[in-house]
C-alpha cells in the first residue's frame, strides 16, 4: 500500500476491519469519530476514573488511549492475569489483559511491535455487578468474583491501533466463546515416557498452579473444575468413583452446602451413591466429630440409589437426575474407619 498524508486519507478514506494486531497486516485507514473523554492508559493504575462519567441518567463513553510499549503478554500485569469478570470487567482489571481476553489483541505478542505507536479503545462505564464469571477465551482465563466492588465495571465497545506513522486500523475481537470438553484427565508423569533429551540440565521444573478458596465456615477447600471432580488416571483406583469409596464428597453452592457419599441402599454389588443436602454448616472438626458420612439427622436426602453415570459433572455446575446445582467449591473428607471396614 502506498504512503499517503494522514490528513486527507482521514477526511476521505473508507474504513476497514482486521481480526487482530499482527506483526504485518494490511488495513486500511480509519476516519476518527466524535470527540471523548481521554485517559491514558498506565500498568498498575486501575481505570477507577470511569466513575465520574457514569451517572444516573447514563455513562458516557471514554477513550483510553495505551501506548505501545505496554501492548505485549510480557506486560507484568498479563502475567498476573489482574482481570475479573467476562464482557463486563471490574474497574481494576487491566485494559490491555481485557483487549486480548476480548481477541482485540493476540495473546502470543511477546514484545511491543515496532510500528504500533498506542492502541486506543472505547471504554463503556458500567454499574458495579453483583458479580464477575470467569471464562476462558481467547487462551486467557479470567478470573471470578462475587462480592461487592468500589467503583464500576466497564465493558469495551471497539479498538483500533495507530501507528507510528499517523494512520489508524480497526480492530475486531476473534470468537473465542466456548469451553472445551475433558472428559477425562490424564497427568502426564502418568502416561507420558520422559526421553534422556528431554531431561537436560537446561530443562526447568514448572509447578502446577492450585487456586485455594474458602468455604461458608472460612475452611481451606478447592476451587470447584472439571480438573478437580475428573478421574485422574486410567487405572480403576484413579477413578474418582473409587476415591468415593473412602471418602465423601462435600459441594459448596453460594449459599448451600451438599454431601455426595457411598449410598447405604442395597447395591447388588454396584458402586452406588447418595446424595444429601447438609442441614447445618460444620466446621471440618465439628464434621469429623459428628461423623462422617453425616447421619440421618445431620442431613435431608435428596437422592439415593445413584449410579456414577447418573451424576454429570459441567463446567461450573452438577447435574443430578435431571437438577442442576450450581458449585463453587468442593472438599474431600476421609470416611471414619468404622465405616470403611463395613
Amino acid at each position: 500500500m502506498s504512503k499517503r498524508p494522514s490528513e486527507s486519507l482521514v477526511e476521505d478514506g473508507p474504513t476497514g476491519k482486521i481480526a487482530r494486531v499482527d506483526d504485518s497486516v494490511p488495513g486500511v485507514v480509519k476516519k476518527t469519530g466524535a470527540r471523548r473523554p481521554v485517559l491514558v492508559y498506565r500498568p498498575g493504575e486501575s481505570l477507577n476514573q470511569l466513575t465520574e462519567h457514569l451517572t444516573p441518567q447514563g455513562h458516557e463513553d471514554v477513550e483510553v488511549r495505551i501506548p505501545g510499549q505496554f501492548v505485549s503478554s510480557s506486560n507484568h500485569k498479563v502475567k498476573a492475569r489482574q482481570l475479573w469478570g467476562s464482557d463486563v470487567y471490574t474497574s481494576d482489571s487491566d485494559l490491555v489483559a481485557v483487549l486480548m481476553h476480548y481477541g482485540y489483541v493476540h495473546h502470543t505478542i511477546s514484545s511491543p511491535l515496532r510500528d504500533v505507536a498506542e492502541i486506543r479503545a472505547v471504554v463503556r462505564p458500567l454499574p458495579a455487578q453483583d458479580k464477575y464469571q470467569s471464562v476462558a477465551r481467547n487462551s486467557i482465563r479470567s478470573r471470578s468474583w462475587c462480592s461487592p466492588i468500589q467503583g464500576c465495571s466497564f465493558s469495551v465497545e471497539k479498538a483500533w491501533v495507530v501507528t507510528r506513522s499517523g494512520n489508524s486500523y480497526d480492530l475486531s475481537p476473534l470468537s473465542g466463546n466456548f469451553s472445551p470438553v475433558v472428559p477425562t484427565f490424564t497427568p502426564a508423569r502418568h502416561e507420558r515416557m520422559v526421553t534422556r533429551s528431554s531431561m537436560g540440565p537446561g530443562k526447568q521444573k514448572h509447578s502446577q498452579e492450585v487456586t485455594v478458596v474458602f468455604s461458608m465456615n472460612n475452611d481451606p477447600w478447592i476451587k470447584y473444575s472439571l480438573q478437580a471432580v475428573c478421574d485422574q488416571g486410567l487405572k480403576p483406583h484413579d477413578r474418582t468413583s473409587a476415591k468415593l469409596k473412602s471418602h465423601v464428597m462435600l459441594l459448596e453452592t453460594y449459599s448451600s452446602r451438599y454431601e455426595l457419599s457411598p449410598s447405604t441402599a442395597a447395591s447388588n454389588g454396584q458402586e452406588k451413591f447418595m446424595f444429601a443436602k447438609c442441614k447445618s454448616i460444620l466446621s471440618c472438626k465439628e464434621y469429623r466429630k459428628a461423623g462422617i458420612p453425616l447421619p440421618m439427622s445431620h442431613k435431608d436426602v435428596l437422592e439415593d440409589g445413584l449410579l456414577w453415570e447418573d451424576i454429570l459433572w459441567g463446567v461450573n455446575n452438577v447435574l443430578i437426575r435431571d437438577k442442576t446445582y450450581p458449585i463453587v467449591r468442593i472438599q474431600f473428607m476421609s470416611i471414619a474407619e468404622e465405616h470403611v471396614s463395613e
